[in-house]
């Protein structure tokens, strides 16, 4: 090769060479910072924000979160709730799941209902007042799936509720069902889960004086005076009241109907035997000018009422004429009883 060729060569590998190192050198000298800062411009990007979404229920009902409404649908009224079993085998019927309680408490939330206490709605009916869109939640017959599964539910949540009980049953299981015991009970009563009456032994049918099998308060039963049927609905009803008070020492004054049905000899025995209260199962909603020994409550504990029918069928009980399908509309003359001044004011 010759000699000028050769030294073009060489100083074009030498000037490539430097070319080279001056790459690396400029690299290498980048202060720490500077080469962070460059390399996390995408890896470290905040992630664009997530849209919360409802996570749904083991029932298929989607759990209502977020901003509770302020929305009023009613005033100066109380919607009643009434429940009776809860269990993971949702029945036909009045048995549901804890997830569909809990949806259904939930729901009242997400909706802006107020849950109040048995005693509210009480001074409400003596002309004290309620928040908007009031609603008190009752069970009936005093199931220990209440104190297993309601309880705690409604301790997340700070509601009151009212379980009325079947006094004689208190801490018995009869058939596969366990009621709850007087322990469960004031466990319950310290949460603000008060306990009322359901009858001491007084839920059942029978054969009575008209010729038919019905509720025993809509007797006289067969056979029986009129004095006689009296005085065994006062006994039961005054034992019942003094049970619940000498175990839980806290006053008893409320009453729910078996059956939702009560003769006016019956109706009148409860309020002899200390009952300023009493609740029935027809469909509608509490007034101050409601008669206190006739309330409506609205059934919320069958396994088709969804949280959003719930809803609705509240609404409706509120303000409606008409009743949504399986909900029975109170009649204006369901108890003989004739609300007078007397029996409103508490």
């Amino acid at each position: 090769m010759p000699k000028k060729a050769a030294a073009v060569i060489a100083l074009v590998l030498l000037l490539s060479l430097s070319f080279t190192y001056v790459q690396i050198s400029s690299r290498l000298n980048r202060s720490p910072a500077a080469t962070t800062a460059a390399s996390s411009d995408n890896v470290n990007q905040p992630a664009p924000a997530q849209l919360a979404t409802a996570t749904p229920h083991q029932n298929g009902q989607a759990q209502l979160a977020g901003v509770q409404s302020n929305e009023v649908y009613y005033q100066n009224k109380i919607v009643v709730l009434i429940y009776h079993h809860i269990d993971v085998k949702e029945e036909p019927g009045l048995v549901i799941s804890p997830e569909r309680f809990a949806s259904e408490l939930d729901m009242l939330l997400a909706r802006g209902y107020h849950v109040i206490s048995l005693d509210q709605l009480r001074d409400f009916l003596n002309g004290g007042s309620v928040p908007d869109n009031a609603v008190l939640i009752t069970f009936d017959d005093g199931y220990e799936s209440v104190h297993q599964y309601a309880l705690p539910e409604l301790q997340k949540r700070h509601m009151p509720a009212v379980a009325f009980t079947i006094v004689k049953y208190v801490g018995q299981k009869r058939g596969n069902l366990q009621y709850y015991s007087w322990d469960g009970a004031r466990e319950m009563a310290a949460a603000g889960f008060t306990t009322q009456s359901h009858t001491y032994n007084l839920h059942d049918f029978g054969p009575l004086a008209s010729g038919k099998n019905g509720p025993l308060l809509n007797g006289p039963l067969k056979g029986q005076s009129l004095s006689d049927y009296r005085n065994m609905v006062y006994q039961d009803l005054k034992r019942s009241r003094e049970e619940i008070e000498s175990h839980l020492q806290q006053p008893v004054y409320a009453l729910a109907l078996p059956f939702g049905a009560g003769g006016q000899t019956a109706i009148q025995a409860a309020v002899d035997a200390g009952f300023k209260i009493v609740f029935t199962t027809h469909y509608g909603v509490v007034t101050r000018q409601s008669n206190p020994l006739a309330l409506p409550r609205v059934n919320a504990g069958g396994p088709a009422i969804t949280p959003a029918k719930l809803d609705a069928l509240i609404r409706a009980a509120a303000g409606a004429t008409t009743s949504p399908k399986g909900q029975q509309k109170q009649p204006p003359t369901y108890h003989p009883v004739v609300a007078s001044k007397k029996t409103k004011r508490i």
